[in-house]
């Protein structure tokens, strides 16, 4: 029997799918945050881990930080769906709180952040005092990055390393500009393949696949540094034209930075160095341009 509702006839918490009608308690809802169990069957790639921290493959579209602008699943939720990360909390639960772990339960021990669209290794920490130990790492800039990149035109010379200040844009706040008020960046770059490109019409009908050494680790500092030089990566929603942005994505969904590689001591005194394998759909891509 089909059962017509009117609008007054629900709740709050409410379904109704395929007529099949479900009420849910309001304070069901209340005991359940949005986020809570959303990343249970998600598998994130593990590439590293030991006792005290781990480096994940964070793929493509995932964010990494939660904010109340943030409506989706982030990295964060993810680690707080872990076994280890539980046991973290009860153990923290028998001592005096202090700043590290305050700082630890308000990123989740997440070390660094990429954007969105950027793929790649991201180290996470187990503990606060690991946490502690490898925010000094990046402070100190003891760690080394390597991303690759697929940028528009033919990048010559093969090798070198471009010394430009950054600061936030004064006509965008999402945004980055080279600007001498800003402060010193550095990203070193070598050119790994070049690529005839005749995928839409372009300015310059050539690619290059650059492998980037970051000196230090500025918001959007490759994206900005590699706009400014002629060479806006692959599909940029940001920092590249906004006519050949449209035209990239018809190609690829996403820009192309990948965070190829992580080097660092870990807590446990071992030397670590973590390779991400690139994203199928950016592999497809570049074996399509063969």
């Amino acid at each position: 029997m089909v059962q017509s509702f009117r609008r007054n006839d629900f709740d709050r918490g409410d379904i109704v799918f395929n007529l099949i009608f479900f009420r849910i308690h309001p304070q069901t809802l209340e005991q359940q945050p949005e986020r809570a169990g959303i990343l249970r069957v998600m598998e994130i790639p593990i590439l590293y881990e030991d006792e005290d921290s781990l480096v994940i493959n964070k793929p493509v579209g995932l964010v990494v930080n939660r904010a109340d602008s943030i409506t989706g699943q982030t990295v964060q939720d993810w680690v707080e769906e872990q076994g280890w990360y539980e046991r973290t909390q009860e153990l923290q639960n028998s001592r005096t709180q202090d700043k590290d772990s305050t700082l630890y339960w308000g990123r989740s021990g997440v070390c660094h952040r990429l954007d969105k669209e950027t793929s790649g290794c991201l180290l996470i920490a187990k503990s606060p005092e690991a946490l502690h130990y490898y925010l000094k790492l990046f402070k100190e800039r003891k760690l080394t990055k390597s991303y690759l990149a697929l940028v528009h035109g033919r990048v010559e010379p093969d090798m070198g390393e471009t010394v430009l200040p950054l600061k936030r844009s004064l006509y965008d706040r999402e945004k980055w500009q080279v600007h001498y008020e800003g402060k010193r960046a550095v990203t070193g770059w070598k050119v790994i393949k070049r690529y005839v490109f005749r995928g839409h019409e372009h300015w310059k009908d050539a690619l290059t696949l650059l492998k980037l050494d970051l000196k230090t680790g500025r918001t959007h500092q490759i994206r900005v540094h590699l706009s400014f030089l002629g060479w806006p990566i692959f599909a940029d929603d940001k920092y590249l034209n906004r006519k050949f942005g449209r035209e990239d994505r018809k190609c690829l969904s996403h820009h192309f930075l990948h965070a190829a590689s992580l080097g660092f001591e870990a807590y446990n005194g071992k030397r670590v160095v973590v390779e991400a394998p690139l994203p199928m759909d950016c592999e497809k891509f570049l074996s399509s341009l063969e």
